[in-house]
């Protein structure tokens, strides 16, 4: 301590005669001005850009907007939502060779600084000053990070200035890796994509930890001018970047000299794209209004969700190429028919050939001549009524798998650009007779059998919503046929047995049933004509509905959607089987059987007929004056509906039945897709009853009765007496023309007085 006084009392000293020379305090002055000033300045820059740096909050709250997936049953992603293509990957899953290949063009100093380069932010705002050109860019990957985020992309040294400031404060809110993980997936990579793993994969068709070092170079290279880069569309300007990049990452020490020189000898090799076939637009659109109406739109088009749906992209494939073909055939034959009526050749002074070629120039003309000019509130009075006009043919189709009720594709209409309007959920259309299994399911659920009988003959009911109070219905035929079986009575798509079974059993209880079955969004009234299909229902109500009978008498709810993912992965919402009991599975089976008669000898005739041999039942409806034609079909793989019409409600013409019009679309899918499936017969459950009966008697076929009928019935409701064998001979044309217990179209051959007990309905 001693020693060191001696030279304490020097220095003080010395400073003592420093400071007390005057010469000395005024350079001291002058030196220290300029670090004062700069000081001041400081303080002033940062006051005056402070307001306009982004906040505390935001800095802590950096939600960029990401990729919402939809993906098919498969697990392929098959349509995504968003706003700037980007799929969020997190640091621990950036290979480091991503980074490398990133850090040596654009900041090696990245885990050193905080925030910006003290050496090339003055570097580069003195040069700007110097020559008056435009700043060149030296900002560090948090500077870059700052732009991409809160800043314009404009060069001046004023934004420099808030690229520097709000640097340092990222720097001080988040850690080198997170600021590593924020710019990787931010940053803009030319194709509408951000971030290195949506462009990776749209431009080598992986993701990111599956790309070799020199693809990570073909990306970092586009930093630098994403669009001008782009391997797809500038190969050889992006092949010099990449090889800069390559040299940089050796230069760097990050990859060998010889690995260099591999690397570069190299060829950009990209994914091949496949052409988008815009199929299923109207399955996604329904996905769409699904997440906007229940999670808002932010997360559907920003929050990177994962949407596992249950389209299969072969059968959505298939459904709307048949759907665009057969469309196409029908508006020709209502083209050329409103040519003909309209008489647009002859008011053209056209050949109708050439009139047809320009239709839709001609047609328009035509509305404005002539069309224009009916403008009477009746219709009735128009030269040109709505059925005599032409109106674009629409088709709707859905198709359900039945085991799980997962919707596998749906058509909404004939081009989801031009309308988007889902004719497959959205349209309320009068089922007609494809209604009537949901009358005859009542009937076989409280005790019925397809062989009881009833009397198709002319019958006048009350009908509280008739303008008279009384309703006469007829069938589509115009004729009447007598007694009948009601397994008859279905698949020839009798009116008059279908009104009778349905107040039998009561219309009420028809309503309830229906109700089960799932046909929801409209009221039903329990009126006579609800037997024909007068309620409003959709085409996917009606679809599902018909999934009772090959689940045997189980419904299940249909879905689109097996589980959505956030983007970390963790579910949000998942799928979960929900199942009714509509019907007992002995009744359900009844109805089954009852269906596939409807594709061998009845109005589906042509299913059969066609060699589809996958067992199959299904029901055609054609509404009044031939507005919407339905055919609604099972397996036991799939249950499929198809509607057609106009979107108005207007005649179609006559013959455009279900049989005509829906079924040839759903013979088309089902044959493709049914290819190389097992062929399942619908099984037997307990509770079905096989019983020969007499035809006469409708007793329990005896040892002398002639002529008998295979009859099913459900346990409990089955005749139980055995025919004795006392009653007319008779020989009917063949089983399946055989009206039971009536005599309609036999020959006698022993005359008796003797009354017969049958089991009738009526």
């Amino acid at each position: 301590m001693e020693k060191v006084k001696p030279i304490l009392k020097f220095c003080l000293s010395y400073l003592k005669k420093l400071f007390t020379n005057k010469k000395f305090v005024i350079a001291l002055a002058i030196l220290c001005l300029p670090v004062i000033a700069g000081f001041v300045t400081v303080i002033v820059v940062y006051n005056h850009y402070l307001p306009e740096l982004p906040s505390l909050s935001q800095l802590e709250q950096i939600n960029p907007k990401l990729v919402t997936n939809i993906y098919d049953m498969n697990g392929k992603i098959a349509h995504k939502y968003f706003v700037e293509r980007r799929e969020w990957v997190s640091f621990d899953s950036i290979p480091e060779n991503a980074i490398h290949a990133v850090m040596a063009t654009e900041d090696r100093a990245f885990y050193n600084h905080w925030g910006m380069n003290v050496w090339a932010i003055p570097s580069a705002i003195i040069e700007s000053a110097l020559s008056g050109k435009q700043l060149r860019g030296a900002s560090t990957l948090t500077q870059q990070l700052t732009k991409l985020l809160f800043l314009t992309p404009e060069r001046s040294i004023a934004r420099k200035i808030k690229e520097a400031m709000t640097a340092i404060r990222i720097e001080q809110t988040y850690t080198k890796q997170e600021i590593l993980e924020f710019y990787m997936n931010e940053v803009y990579l030319g194709g509408g994509n951000y971030g290195f793993q949506a462009a990776g994969k749209y431009y080598f068709g992986h993701a990111l930890d599956s790309l070799s070092i020199p693809e990570y170079a073909v990306l970092a290279g586009m930093l630098k001018a994403p669009e001008s880069y782009r391997p797809d569309r500038h190969p050889k300007a992006s092949l010099e970047r990449r090889n800069t990049v390559l040299y940089a990452m050796y230069d760097a020490g990050y990859i060998s000299k010889e690995d260099y020189h591999k690397y570069v000898a190299t060829p950009i090799v990209l994914a091949e794209k496949e052409p988008e076939k815009g199929s299923g637009l109207y399955y996604y659109e329904e996905i769409r209004k699904y997440m906007e109406k229940k999670y808002g739109q932010n997360s559907l088009y920003a929050d990177g969700v994962s949407i596992y749906s249950t389209i299969d992209p072969e059968i959505q494939e298939v459904a709307d190429s048949v759907a665009k073909a057969l469309v196409a055939k029908y508006r020709t034959e209502f083209k050329k028919k409103a040519i003909k009526n309209l008489k647009l050749a002859d008011k053209y002074s056209m050949e109708p050939d050439s009139v047809f070629a320009h239709f839709d120039s001609v047609y328009t003309l035509f509305k404005k001549e002539y069309l224009s000019k009916d403008t009477s509130s009746n219709i009735k009075k128009w030269r040109y009524p709505p059925e005599v006009r032409y109106h674009d043919v629409e088709m709707a189709m859905v198709i359900i798998e039945n085991e799980t009720g997962a919707i596998r594709a749906m058509v909404g209409g004939s081009d989801f650009n031009e309308s988007r309007f889902n004719r497959a959920v959205q349209s309320l259309r009068q089922p007609g007779s494809s209604f009537k299994p949901i009358v005859y399911s009542t009937a076989m659920d409280n005790g019925a059998s397809p062989c009881d009988s009833v009397n198709d003959a002319p019958i006048t009911m009350t009908d509280e919503t008739a303008a008279t109070g009384m309703w006469r219905p007829h069938n589509s035929e115009k004729n009447f046929e007598g007694m009948m079986t009601l397994r008859k009575a279905l698949y020839r798509s009798k009116n008059i047995p279908a009104v009778l079974t349905a107040s039998k059993y009561g219309l009420s209880n028809v309503v309830n049933y229906a109700r089960a079955f799932g046909i929801r969004k409209a009221p039903l009234v329990a009126v006579p004509s609800l037997a024909l299909g007068s309620v409003g229902a959709t085409l996917l109500e009606m679809t599902s509905a018909y999934t009772v009978f090959p689940n045997l008498g189980t419904r299940i709810e249909p879905y689109m959607i097996e589980s959505i993912e956030d983007k970390n992965g963790e579910i949000i919402e998942k799928n979960s089987k929900v199942e009714s009991v509509v019907m007992k599975p002995s009744s359900a089976y009844l109805m089954v059987d009852i269906l596939k008669d409807v594709n061998i000898r009845g109005t589906g005739y042509k299913i059969s007929a066609s060699g589809f041999n996958h067992p199959s039942g299904g029901k055609t409806g054609t509404t009044n004056d031939y507005t919407d034609a339905w055919y609604i079909g099972f397996t036991k793989h799939y249950t499929m509906g198809v509607w057609v019409g106009f979107d108005q409600a207007v005649s179609m013409g006559v013959g455009k039945t279900g049989g005509n019009y829906a079924l040839p679309a759903w013979l088309a899918v089902m044959s493709k897709i049914h290819k190389g499936l097992p062929q399942k017969s619908f099984p037997v459950p307990p509770g079905v009853i096989g019983k020969g009966v007499c035809n006469i008697t409708g007793k329990l076929a005896g040892e002398f009765c002639s002529e008998k009928t295979y009859c099913l019935y459900t346990t409990n409701n089955y005749p139980d007496e055995v025919c004795d064998g006392d009653h007319y001979k008779v020989k009917t044309k063949s089983a399946d023309d055989a009206t039971l217990f009536s005599n309609k179209g036999a020959r006698e051959t022993s005359p008796t007085t003797t009354q017969k007990k049958t089991r009738k309905m009526f």
